[in-house]
């Protein structure tokens, strides 16, 4: 084993350090020392960059949030100057947050349909509501109560044009531009019909500010939301389509975050920082942000594998095995955490990574490394269990999907994988959860379906629905010879068995 034993055990807090969840919640801004700014993400953290679609993991609400902080927009824009963030102001138009006063909940946006309001009414309220802020208009929507908001506006459609072009030159003249973010897109409603009414609603007014030069709307929407047609159904709508951007980690940027990591760990950092210095000659920058100090991962160190490469075998097995049969480490591990699509989250990456350590230190602390080989094969399992907890979240009928097929091994014919959905009674399971989601006011986020499954195409049972929406969220996908395969990400956790893959957990 290729390890540096005194760099081993410097390392070890800052993998110690790694939070067992590291999502981002809420709308609180990260600590400007946690933000990685991926240079692949330029387009997306773009204010004229309308559409950005991601899985969940690859960044959604960690960037709305950043992008929402002042602290944060400083580290994202000192690195991506072309965006000019110094002069660009932020602002909530929805949320996950129910307690956000800068819109209405999802509850509140319920009541409001319910009165009779049109979604767009509703959204040209929001969003006037963050650009009147600290101005000389911030009285004339200065009611308690969205409703009353509202109809000031639904009334007088002419007034609000006329103050939108007003605050549009007032920005314009001063240089500067205003960015309303919208996050948790999925959230909107209690259900699909719901949901698309307020989005596609949401989405007519992005397209018609598009007119204006300073003020810009940014959608972050789950792959579900962007797929399903019936959301786009509006005229012109294509000229939102065309330049979506889609948040993807390859796999130097997943490395380059943990160099991040490590470089600015209290501990760690320093130690860390004067050995790639000294053995490779790459140098982190290093910037204040108010009282903060952040370090900046070189551009080397983010983007040549080769590099990285040689800077994890200092810490970590250089095989996935006793030689090189196994496979290389450094792109064994982002291999099997990617899902069907081949996308891989910077969540499950840390996940593993921490869970890889901590069976390293337990179990093979004597080779003074900090990632032996089977430490990472069990930091790939924690991170499964992980990873498909949350895709339950977000598609709680995947649960219903992939019980059934526990036990058996992939890649299957399609026909095996329908005939146990068909025995277990999954789709009409999937249907009556649906059904009791809607009767449930208190759920904290709606059991929404496979949309796939409201109008399954001519000729497609609803099996056939089901798999074909298990391929576009990444569950599966269809090997050369046309059978399901599911990858290690969520198999594993599932109990789903393949040949010479990581061991299911059963």
């Amino acid at each position: 084993m290729n390890a540096n034993p005194e760099l081993s055990d410097a390392l070890r807090p800052a993998f110690e350090a790694i939070p067992e969840e590291v999502a981002h919640h809420g709308t609180e801004p990260p600590a400007p020392e946690a933000v990685y700014v991926v240079p692949g993400h330029e387009s997306a953290l773009n204010p004229d960059t309308a559409v950005v679609v991601g899985d969940r993991g690859t960044g959604k609400s960690f960037w709305s949030a950043a992008l929402n902080g002042e602290a944060t927009r400083v580290v994202i824009g000192r690195q991506l100057k072309r965006l000019k963030l110094d002069r660009v102001k932020v602002s909530w138009g929805y949320s996950s947050a129910t307690s956000n006063q800068h819109h209405p909940s999802r509850r509140r946006l319920k009541s409001l349909l319910e009165q009779g309001y049109q979604p767009e009414d509703i959204w040209r309220t929001v969003i006037l509501y963050q650009l009147i802020e600290d101005t000389q208009h911030s009285a004339l929507l200065a009611d308690d109560d969205w409703e009353a908001r509202v109809a000031k506006v639904a009334a007088d459609p002419e007034a609000e044009e006329r103050l939108l072009a007003e605050l549009d030159s007032a920005l314009k003249s001063r240089g500067e531009r205003h960015l309303i973010v919208f996050d948790a897109l999925d959230r909107l409603g209690d259900d699909w019909a719901q949901i698309r009414t307020l989005l596609r609603g949401l989405l007519r007014v992005g397209l018609d500010l598009r007119d204006y030069r300073a003020i810009r709307t940014k959608f972050f929407l789950r792959p579900d939301l962007w797929e399903d047609s019936r959301v786009w159904a509006f005229p012109d709508a294509s000229k939102l389509t065309h330049g979506r951007v889609m948040l993807e980690w390859h796999r130097a940027d997943l490395y380059g975050l943990l160099w991040h990591q490590l470089g600015n760990d209290p501990q760690a950092g320093p130690v860390f920082r004067a050995w790639l210095a000294e053995r490779f000659d790459e140098h982190f920058e290093s910037m204040t942000i108010g009282s903060e100090l952040v370090h900046v991962v070189s551009e080397a160190l983010r983007s040549s594998e080769a590099i990285q490469a040689e800077v994890l075998q200092a810490i970590a097995s250089p095989f996935m095995g006793r030689n090189r049969r196994r496979g290389k480490t450094y792109t064994w591990l982002p291999t099997h955490l990617a899902d069907a699509k081949g996308q891989i989250s910077p969540r499950s990456f840390l996940i593993a990574l921490k869970q890889a350590h901590t069976m390293t230190e337990r179990q093979h602390g004597d080779t003074q490394l900090l990632l032996h080989f089977e430490g990472i094969k069990h930091g790939v399992q924690e991170a499964s269990r992980v990873r498909l907890r949350e895709l339950k979240e977000d598609y709680p009928w995947v649960e219903q999907l992939l019980e059934p097929l526990r036990g058996m091994t992939v890649p299957a014919g399609a026909e095996e994988v329908k005939a146990r959905w068909q025995e277990h009674g999954v789709v009409a399971a999937i249907r009556q959860a649906a059904l009791e989601s809607e009767t449930d006011d208190d759920a904290a986020r709606p059991y929404l379906p496979p949309h796939a499954l409201e109008s399954p195409s001519v000729g497609q049972s609803d099996e056939d629905a089901l798999i074909e929406a298990a391929i576009d969220i990444g569950v599966m996908n269809r090997t050369a010879d046309q059978r399901l395969n599911i990858p290690d990400l969520f198999r594993v956790a599932a109990g789903i068995g393949r040949r010479g893959g990581v061991r299911a957990i059963r």
